[in-house]
């Protein structure tokens, strides 16, 4: 059993797929460094194909000998099951092998990307990564990557939305600005940011608004007499978007109190009492006096669904912020349960 280092190797996905989804989950994976990729081969000691993150334990030696116990995480069951990358062929007691990004923090754990099972078959773990070993792989076929070439816009907004990885629109972090105008204040609370000891980081905490608006799974817009649901499938999420404007008044929860209206085909929601202390999964804080604009507009080919977000808060920002993303149309998709499990 044994550690080897890699060559760096670019893996452009594992950004868009971990980094930026799954931060508040658990822990950001800015913990791992993507410019370098090991391989671990031990003993499988559990395997937890689960919500928020794939998890294995595996008992491995280093290179004098001694005994190592790895933590070893991936994607969450929610990003695999849109994959054909299953657990069948992993199993406790079976001798594998891991590739993935070290933690920076720790010297036994591991972004897991790619394994070797003891039948000698590859499972990648991350939707677009390449098999490392093997031309072919398991979790090669995926439906991260499709969005319909046609539509059907007399469904307008009330259907099932995904995000499509590789689409600069459509995934997760594509609602996000790689700077934000800070006032003083913020620059500092944002720099002092833990993922690791921030409490609300931790096990299955789920995400306030508008964090939880980055989510890479699907969502569904349900009427339901004069209210809205929007469903989440991250953390079993359901957001009520009221339609009378009486929720404004009523106190703070994670997800704040929303209105909506309609400016013809665009849903017209503001949202404000959110209490929540982030921006984004990165640290950037919001205010306790944050409210929220939110556009969501289907395209005339009913393929694409056009999202704009304002934030205006004038303990952390200079200026309101205009933010953008989108989501796509994936014939057959469903919102299935998240369930998450801490461990």
């Amino acid at each position: 059993m044994a550690i080897r280092r890699l060559l760096p190797l670019a893996f452009p996905l594992v950004s868009c797929v971990l980094a930026s989804t799954n931060a508040h989950a658990h822990h950001s994976f800015s913990e791992y460094d993507s410019a370098s990729t090991i391989e671990v081969t031990g003993k499988l000691l559990d395997v937890a194909w689960q919500n928020p993150h794939v998890h294995f334990t595996l008992e491995a030696r280093d290179a004098s000998g001694k005994t190592q116990t790895w933590d070893i995480e991936s994607a969450s069951l929610s990003i695999l099951r849109r994959t054909d990358a299953t657990p069948d062929n992993l199993k406790v007691g079976d001798t594998v092998t891991f590739a993935g990004n070290p933690s920076k923090r720790s010297p036994t754990r591991l972004s897991g990307t790619n394994v070797l099972t003891a039948a000698r078959t590859e499972v990648v773990l991350v939707p677009g990564m390449k098999p490392h070993w093997q031309t072919n792989a398991a979790g090669l076929k995926t439906t991260w990557f499709d969005g319909a070439s046609t539509g059907d816009a007399k469904l307008g907004l009330f259907r099932v939305w995904s995000s499509k990885l590789g689409d600069s629109e459509a995934q997760p972090a594509s609602l996000w600005l790689a700077d934000y105008p800070l006032t003083p204040a913020a620059r500092k609370k944002a720099s002092a940011w833990n993922p690791v000891t921030d409490v609300v980081a931790q096990g299955c905490v789920p995400k306030g608004m508008p964090t939880i608006m980055e989510e890479p799974y699907p969502i569904e817009f349900v009427q339901d007499g004069d209210v809205i649901r929007l469903r989440i499938e991250e953390y079993d999420t359901l957001r009520t978007i009221d339609m009378t404007g009486a929720a404004a008044s009523l106190p703070k929860t994670l997800l704040g109190r929303s209105t909506g209206r309609w400016d013809g085909k665009t849903l017209v929601v503001a949202t404000s009492r959110i209490d929540w202390p982030y921006l984004d999964s990165n640290g950037v804080p919001l205010g306790p006096n944050a409210t929220l604009v939110e556009r969501f507009t289907p395209d005339d080919a009913g393929t694409r669904l056009n999202y704009q977000l304002t934030v205006t808060d004038p303990d952390t920002f200079t200026q309101p912020l205009a933010l953008k993303r989108a989501w796509v149309w994936r014939q057959g998709e469903t919102v299935k349960p998240y369930n998450c499990q801490s461990r």
